[in-house]
């Protein structure tokens, strides 16, 4: 992949005829602990940001882009395929969006970890916990 540009949110899409720029729905930013699998395995990843139609993760040794994936976080699966890459972040496109619902339940699930004074590693084990990686 070419060098990342800074503004590539704000960049027009070609076939956007209003050129509102890139992204078509709003995210909401959350930070909790899932599972990304792949053809090749299972990896640990931070939820970062998160809309009806994709999300934004972070993690180690995670897929290039055009690979199909299993985003596993709380009671959600989505499938999709990752759309970019840039060093342990990643980009996915969801084969079918989810619902309103589970996106604002992915967001309530956010607040009342970072609410429950738990630290990040301990909603990474949960996480691990709930999704199989620590069994």
């Amino acid at each position: 992949m070419a060098g990342v540009q800074s503004d590539r949110r704000n960049a027009p899409r070609r076939e956007d005829p209003q050129l509102r720029g890139r992204r078509a729905q709003p995210r909401a930013s959350i930070l909790l602990g899932g599972s990304l699998e792949a053809i090749n395995g299972r990896a640990r990843v931070d939820l970062l940001e998160v809309s009806l139609a994709g999300a934004r993760i972070k993690g180690r040794n995670l897929p290039g882009v055009g690979k199909n994936v299993i985003l596993t976080c709380g009671r959600i699966d989505a499938f999709g395929t990752i759309v970019w890459a840039s060093s342990n972040r990643r980009g996915i496109a969801f084969d079918e969006p989810i619902s309103t619902t589970q996106l604002l339940g992915l967001r309530d699930a956010s607040v009342s970890a970072e609410r429950s004074g738990t630290t990040p590693e301990e909603r990474q084990a949960m996480a691990d916990w709930a999704s199989g990686l620590a069994r």
